[in-house]
């Protein structure tokens, strides 16, 4: 069987139907601020199989104990898994027709979500809400070394930006370039996009042929300030997933996360270390120094995806087993566990008291709602499919809702209510 073939297969089978590639926020980031919400509580589950239903169902109060999430505020939808979260509005990379582009959800007078907005791309891309008249997304139809703006609010294209004089020329780099396609963050009033230079005839995802680099561009003026390059992660997240696989921390620092899955010029598999790199508050520069993988977690080879930042702390899960590769075989097992690590010391504490889970590709298994972190736990040996959330004591969590209809739990967040 096409490797690229079977690699798209395992996905497919884990993350429901994936559409490819259209961000969230935290401040400027994949976490809206949760600490002020007053909104609906928002759950996104989907059944398993190609062509079958998601379900998005808003709720006045927190889900616990068994969640229908089939009723009378439930809006079916494609399914695929994860979304975006800004304020009042959720994010997705596809209507419920099929159409690839940026889609807003609101909830509308009758307590539903009801689609609010779309713009159209020619493939689902990488996006990102900074505030709610700024917004910027990739569309590769209008230009693979391009950022395109819009205006999060009346949901309207508002422009471009052309990263080609960022793109580095010459013998033996690749010319198959493309920006944004994995990564688009903001901080400190500073986008940061990355540039990949794929392999020759390559899709951009996870085949970067150089060290991972981001463009670093001044949002107010748009001015291309630089670029900065990481000493040797390769490529960020996993483009084709909803979920972002970055977070930005309170104190403004960015973390992304490499998968390692890294494909040479051949499209041969080459793995590179998993962990969590970051921009530092304050500094415009990858921090070279530090990377948390699975060794400083005492798991050898262990394989990091989701991470959140709650109260100082951050929160990643990792395998407790490597992951087989190339064939991903392992990938659907119930073998991710939580850790509670000090961003500064790297100590870092086992979250106890819950199933391990399984692989978050499209939603990531961590989730901060109303200040509290949330932990995606897919088990069926232990017929749980919901979320547990961590105790006051901060090393163990406790069931907080199971679905029991609806498909897999594939996303919670809550509204802002303003």
């Amino acid at each position: 069987m096409n490797r690229k073939i079977f690699k798209w297969g395992v996905f497919l089978w884990i993350g429901g139907m994936l559409l490819v590639s259209c961000s969230k926020d935290d401040k400027n980031g994949p976490d809206d601020d949760q600490n002020q919400a007053t909104g609906k509580y928002v759950l996104l589950t989907a059944e398993s199989g190609s062509g079958s239903a998601g379900y998005y169902a808003a709720y006045d109060a927190l889900p616990n104990g068994n969640v229908d999430n089939i009723g009378g505020y439930s809006l079916q939808a494609r399914a695929y898994g994860g979304f975006r979260h800004y304020g009042n509005w959720i994010f997705n990379r596809a209507t419920l027709a099929g159409e690839t582009g940026v889609v807003r959800y609101n909830v509308g007078a009758s307590g539903k979500l009801e689609q609010t907005g779309f713009i159209k791309c020619g493939s689902s891309a990488q996006n990102l809400v900074v505030d709610e008249n700024t917004g910027f997304y990739f569309d590769a139809d209008r230009g693979k070394t391009k950022i395109q703006k819009f205006n999060p609010t009346s949901m309207q294209r508002t422009g471009e930006i052309d990263l080609s004089p960022l793109i580095e020329k010459g013998n033996g780099i690749s010319t198959n370039v493309y920006t944004g396609n994995q990564t688009i963050a903001a901080k400190e009033g500073k986008l940061y996009v990355n540039i990949t230079y794929s392999r020759t005839g390559g899709s951009g995802h996870n085949d970067n042929t150089r060290n991972f680099t981001m463009a670093v561009i001044d949002i107010a003026t748009e001015k291309l300030e630089k670029t900065i390059t990481h000493k040797f992660v390769k490529n960020q997240g996993h483009s084709p997933s909803e979920f972002p696989a970055w977070t930005q921390g309170t104190d403004g620092t960015l973390y992304f996360v490499t998968t390692g899955w890294d494909y040479d010029e051949q499209n041969i598999m080459v793995p590179q270390p998993s962990g969590v790199y970051r921009i530092k508050a304050g500094e415009t520069d990858f921090d070279q120094d530090w990377f948390l993988d699975g060794e400083k977690l005492d798991i050898k080879d262990g394989q990091l995806w989701s991470v959140r930042e709650l109260n100082g702390k951050l929160y990643v899960d990792v395998s407790k087993k490597p992951v087989e590769l190339p064939s991903f075989g392992n990938l659907a097992d119930p073998m991710y566990t939580v850790y509670a690590v000090d961003p500064n010391s790297m100590a870092a504490t086992e979250i106890t008291g819950f199933p391990l889970t399984v692989f978050g590709h499209s939603t990531g298994n961590l989730e901060v709602v109303d200040n509290n972190l949330f932990i995606r736990v897919i088990s069926t040996a232990n017929n749980y499919n919901g979320y547990y959330q961590l105790n006051a004591d901060g090393k163990t969590a406790s069931a907080a809702f199971n679905v029991s209809r609806g498909g897999q739990a594939k996303g919670f967040t809550r509204l802002t209510g303003e």
